[in-house]
């Protein structure tokens, strides 16, 4: 009599279901992992704003009491031109130093580039944002292009740097008629920032 002998494979089905859970595992595991660096960035962003405003505040004691820019200003291209109260009294350049043109610079950078320039004016201010991780300051849009600047009556060219939340986009700064303090805001996760008094996800001091 032949006798069948006994395996200790698993069948098709069971390595079915094996691959199943693991899918399923690793699927639950990458929400979660995904989660916690989106609350990581919130937490880091919120810590940049933090120090922003403790910066804005030392500008501020150190300023006369007033913080950069005028109430109500409105920072586009232009934002450098003028005189040093409300903007650096230059134009923004290629690394050469030739003026770039509207076509090739990103205004969405223009409060960031501000507010860096001004707190890194005053010793204060600047101590403070310098604890600001290094990865967060960039003269850099988001495809890699560099900004520029070449001071009034100078021919140094200096990199445009501007503050970056966790997401690599730039803060947005506001400073308006009836505000006690400035406003600095992320567009948060996905990146957009949202109509004036609607926080869908953007993060913000106020």
């Amino acid at each position: 009599m032949i006798r069948k002998q006994k395996t200790n494979g698993l069948t098709l089905i069971e390595l079915l279901m094996a691959v199943a859970i693991v899918a399923v595992l690793s699927a639950g595991l990458y929400v979660v992992g995904s989660r916690v660096e989106t609350q990581a960035k919130i937490k880091q962003t919120q810590s940049t704003i933090e120090i922003l405003s403790a910066a804005l505040e030392q500008y501020y004691d150190a300023n006369s009491n007033c913080f950069p820019f005028k109430a109500g200003l409105t920072y586009d291209r232009n934002h450098l031109k003028g005189t040093d109260s409300n903007g650096l009294g230059s134009d923004v350049t290629d690394k050469a130093g030739f003026p770039l043109s509207a076509a090739a610079y990103n205004s969405l950078y223009a409060s960031s580039e501000a507010l860096y320039y001004f707190l890194n004016r005053i010793p204060a201010s600047r101590k403070i944002i310098g604890t600001i991780n290094s990865s967060l300051i960039t003269n850099k849009d988001n495809k890699n292009t560099e900004y520029f600047f070449i001071p009034t009556g100078g021919t140094t060219v200096y990199p445009l740097l501007h503050f970056v939340d966790a997401w690599n986009s730039p803060f947005r700064y506001t400073y308006s008629s009836g505000d006690n303090f400035p406003v600095i805001t992320s567009a948060g996760p996905n990146r957009i920032f949202e109509p004036n008094g609607v926080y869908i996800d953007d993060i913000t001091s106020r």
